[in-house]
């Protein structure tokens, strides 16, 4: 197992609806080292977008919402969520419009990120869950903790930032439906992925309204900024030294609003440090403090 660089220590201190759909069939997601999980698919349908959310088995366990990157899917955590299913009952919601969701009439913002996942856990009679974030999920997961106190134990972020740098907001610019077609050509965040597992593909809709949320240009609020300082939750960053995604700075910079925050760096890593570094990862998110609701 590789070495990662801890810039600062784990958090010191102790801490002690949406009707749902009909449930879809079983399927399981298997990985690593043989290792199998059954995951339950279950459909909710949240303002306008029918959302579809795989869910381990086991609901004596406390829950872990993880919430996917930009133009991603569940698979992102594909070797990830065998890992950690002994520990937690996983909660895999694809974001609208990504994997098999639905992006519905509404315009795709933080914001309704927050409240989508905020009515999965709503169905799913969730009152508190850990919550793990990659990219635009951490940006999500940022909001919901500044939002949403109550609801969230640990906060996990990878690869997330809570401002928009210029240098981030001068590459969006760049990005197109074409852009990207042309940098993905195949594989997992292709055109032809996207379109192959979901139910109403829109992919010129799909990348133009991301680029838009990545930019700040929704007209809502987005990345969650000064918000984050009203944050009770143990935080734990997670990034790679070479992700040109997210910014180093502004990881140091939520340490000095909330001293008793983490930093993971892996060295020789980037953006997708859940898929790349899966099992350091999920050791630093079984280490991690936790303030979770007893499960029934």
């Amino acid at each position: 197992m590789a070495d990662y660089h801890r810039i600062i220590g784990n958090h010191s201190a102790t801490f002690p609806a949406l009707t749902e759909a009909d449930v879809a069939e079983i399927r399981t997601m298997s990985v690593v080292h043989g290792t199998i999980v059954t995951m339950e698919n279950r459909i909710f349908e949240v303002a306008g977008a029918a959302l579809s959310v795989e869910i381990s088995a086991h609901e004596a366990l406390p829950p872990l919402l993880l919430l996917h990157g930009g133009m991603g899917s569940t698979a992102d955590f594909a070797e990830l969520v065998p890992l950690l299913a002994d520990d937690y009952r996983v909660i895999c919601p694809d974001s609208r419009g990504h994997g098999r969701s639905t992006l519905g009439d509404v315009p795709l913002s933080y914001q309704r990120l927050e409240q989508d996942a905020l009515a999965v856990l709503d169905g799913l009679g969730i009152t508190r869950a850990d919550v793990m974030g990659f990219s635009d999920g951490g940006i999500t997961g940022l909001r919901l903790a500044a939002h949403h106190p109550d609801r969230v134990g640990t906060l996990f972020t990878i690869g997330s930032d809570w401002q928009l740098p210029e240098a981030s907001r001068a590459f969006n610019s760049r990005v197109t439906p074409q852009w990207w077609r042309d940098r993905n050509p195949d594989g997992p965040y292709s055109e032809a992925a996207y379109a192959e597992k979901n139910p109403e593909p829109d992919f010129e809709r799909l990348v133009t309204e991301t680029v838009a949320m990545w930019s700040d240009n929704t007209g809502t609020p987005g990345y969650p900024g000064e918000d984050v300082r009203t944050i009770t939750a143990p935080i734990v960053m997670i990034r790679g030294t070479d992700d040109h995604l997210s910014s180093h700075d502004l990881a140091i910079a939520l340490q000095a609003v909330h001293p008793g925050a983490a930093l993971h760096e892996f060295p020789d890593a980037g953006h997708g440090v859940a898929a790349s570094r899966p099992a350091e990862v999920a050791t630093i998110i079984r280490r991690a403090p936790r303030i979770q609701t007893p499960v029934s």
